[in-house]
């Protein structure tokens, strides 16, 4: 079942999380900042999946692999910022410009002179996603010291969303956007990509949530 969900719980006295990914060099983002055209205007990150709201399990997800972990959200910032599980960023453009508004949003917060060097992403819905992934696409990162990015791939779908990238690609997102390009698979295709197989059996994993009844039994 999905409903509205906002939150109730404390966050932690200095605003943000005690991560175990301390000195990883990696930061998260959950993306969060749609308008939920098609969950009739539904903040799809405040959705409970489960009786567990949507961005809290994408967050949970990144706990043992991030440095810090950010919220790209656009409506509900009070109710985003209340669950003291990472820095909550706002688009810097007036209109909605998709999933790369908010990598641009986060390459302006990100400090220069941080020891961060790599970014998982994930979308808010993809609720059965679990940490097992962005460890592997980290993993798979990694492991290919000249790739730039590498995304998931599931069941023959591409999931552009679920991705590990180095920061240094991040300042691009800009340029792409002032042209009013606002594909995220185009702005991965000037840069050095790979892309991660997840075997098929992985498939509900990468359940796309875009309507209420996505998630009925």
């Amino acid at each position: 079942m999905v409903k509205a969900n906002y939150p109730t719980q404390s966050p932690s006295p200095d605003g943000a999380a005690n991560f175990r990914g301390a000195g990883s060099g990696v930061v998260g983002l959950v993306l969060c900042g749609g308008a939920g055209r098609r969950m009739g205007g539904s903040d799809k990150g405040l959705l409970s999946v489960d009786g567990q709201m949507a961005v809290t399990r994408a967050l949970q997800s990144l706990e043992a692999l991030c440095e810090r972990r950010f919220i790209s959200a656009n409506r509900n910032l009070a109710q985003y910022r209340h669950l003291g599980l990472g820095t909550v960023l706002k688009d810097l453009r007036p209109e909605l410009a998709g999933p790369l508004a908010g990598i641009e949003a986060l390459a302006a917060a990100l400090p220069r002179d941080g020891n961060y060097d790599r970014l998982l992403l994930l979308p808010c819905d993809m609720p059965r996603l679990t940490a097992e992934v962005p460890k592997r696409l980290l993993e798979a990162l990694d492991s290919q010291p000249k790739k730039e990015i590498v995304y998931a791939s599931c069941g023959g779908q591409k999931h552009y969303l679920c991705a590990a990238l180095r920061l240094s690609v991040l300042d691009g997102a800009s340029a792409q956007l002032d042209n009013r390009d606002y594909a995220v698979r185009r702005w991965y295709a000037t840069h050095k990509v790979a892309t991660l197989e997840f075997s098929n059996a992985l498939e509900a994993e990468f359940l796309n949530v875009n309507r209420a009844e996505d998630l009925r039994p």
